[in-house]
């Protein structure tokens, strides 16, 4: 049976310690979150400003997920021959300038040289933002063992609850009071990010022991032979693409949809967000209980399920009061948000520490590549006549999210059946050891 302390040599961590990390790196989450999806919110206020079409707003939102993608993958070749605590650093230190950068974008009268500097600006975010998912994984799977890490995923998942929360109503708000001003909450993300940094320094300890294991011989290519090698870990790719695009298909034309067919304001958008986030921090916490004390695949199954109901109710929407919009929207982001966390307890259980990171990137790039496809995807099916008019094909994007749901549904079975019979796995003939729960065995 699998040793959590034996793995994790971060187990002599006091309890204070591992809240003050998990604080942190729920903030860097944050942070970076809020950067990428306040521009679904703000989707049908920059069609207008930049005057584009679906299919270019869905190429704009997409140039961040596609640039963190290619770093990201590129991260499975160095990361896990660096201290966590520097190469996340150096990485949030990057996705500052970026967001800075897209601070700054000029506006000029030539719409559509503003388009293209503000993809600029969101490739080089994306560039060096794509890098942080997975080292917070990475750092959460080894430091915290496996039979609190469902917990700790719930306060991590929580920074997407946060930005709903707070982020995305104070950020539209401060659009609102400025005139529209897109520019805004880039300025906002990037005076927060500052102060998360510095106190990311003071109190994040070097996370060093995963080296020590390289020390045995390592080499470059040694992670991605341990993925593709072991079908399990494959398949988990595979899991996480199709979990992305069963949401962000959807999420992408969110707003547009609200305003132009549900006939919401551009100022009540903040609402269905306010109330998205309270929920699932509301129930985050307590579906983290639920992983650890009933099993990830189970608790996975059961959200992912119920994430079809309402992927279904909300791209159906007919002209509704605002109200009915907020109690829809409520369970369809307690239900997608539920889902991740039992989905990143598995991920991060599915690989040995000294290639964790490496894996976690890899990961994390597939996910920022299917979040940049569904956005190319779901702006080359939405269809708008004029900038007013209202979206056609929407309820199709909501068929390919329920598609891709089931999809990961398919795969995970999978997974669980190959780890059922593969116990434990193998690489090159050495045996790798995965965490495992008393939990796990039923769906």
């Amino acid at each position: 049976m699998f040793n959590p302390a034996r793995v994790s040599p971060y187990s002599g961590m006091t309890r204070r310690k591992e809240l003050i990390l998990l604080l942190l790196l729920a903030s860097v989450q944050f942070t970076n979150i809020v950067d990428f999806v306040i521009m679904m919110p703000m989707g049908d206020l920059l069609k207008k400003s930049l005057d584009i079409s679906p299919a270019q707003y869905g190429w704009l939102v997409s140039s961040y997920g596609l640039a963190a993608g290619l770093t990201a993958f590129l991260g499975v070749f160095y990361l896990d021959n660096l201290d966590r605590k520097r190469a996340l650093l150096l990485a949030y230190a990057g996705f500052m300038l970026g967001t800075c950068c897209s601070a700054v974008v000029p506006t000029t009268r030539d719409a559509e040289l503003n388009y293209w500097l503000f993809i600029g600006t969101r490739v080089i975010t994306g560039l060096t933002g794509g890098l942080l998912g997975g080292l917070v994984l990475s750092i959460v799977g080894d430091v915290i063992p496996v039979e609190r890490r469902g917990r700790a995923m719930g306060v991590i998942t929580m920074a997407f609850s946060l930005a709903s929360i707070l982020g995305i109503p104070i950020a539209l708000t401060l659009v609102d009071a400025f005139g529209q001003n897109w520019h805004v909450p880039f300025y906002g993300v990037c005076l927060i990010s500052l102060p998360v940094w510095v106190l990311s320094f003071r109190f994040i300890p070097p996370l060093q022991a995963h080296l020590a294991l390289h020390k045995q011989g390592y080499h470059r290519m040694e992670t991605i032979r341990a993925i593709f090698s072991d079908v399990a870990q494959r398949n988990a790719l595979l899991f996480s693409i199709t979990l992305i695009m069963g949401q962000f298909t959807v999420v992408v034309f969110l707003t547009p949809y609200m305003i132009n067919n549900v006939g919401l304001a551009q100022t009540d958008i903040k609402y269905i967000y306010l109330t998205g986030g309270l929920c699932t921090v509301l129930s985050g916490y307590f579906i983290g209980q639920m992983v650890d004390r009933f099993g990830r695949y189970r608790i996975f199954t059961i959200f992912a399920f119920l994430s079809v109901i309402t992927l279904l109710l909300i791209t159906h929407l007919p002209p509704s009061p605002l109200w009915l919009v907020l109690i829809v929207g409520g369970f369809f982001f307690i239900f997608i948000s539920g889902r991740m966390i039992p989905a990143n307890t598995i991920t991060t259980s599915l690989v040995e520490p000294r290639h964790r990171a490496g894996f976690m990137s890899l990961n994390s790039a597939c996910m920022s590549l299917a979040s940049g496809l569904s956005g190319i995807i779901a702006g080359t099916v939405v269809y708008q006549a004029t900038e007013t008019s209202p979206l056609e094909h929407y309820a199709i994007v909501g068929y390919l999210a329920v598609g891709a749901t089931l999809l990961a549904l398919m795969l995970l079975r999978r997974m669980k059946a190959i780890g059922q019979s593969l116990h434990p796995g193998h690489l090159s003939g050495t045996t790798i050891p995965r965490e495992t729960s008393i939990h796990d065995e039923p769906f």
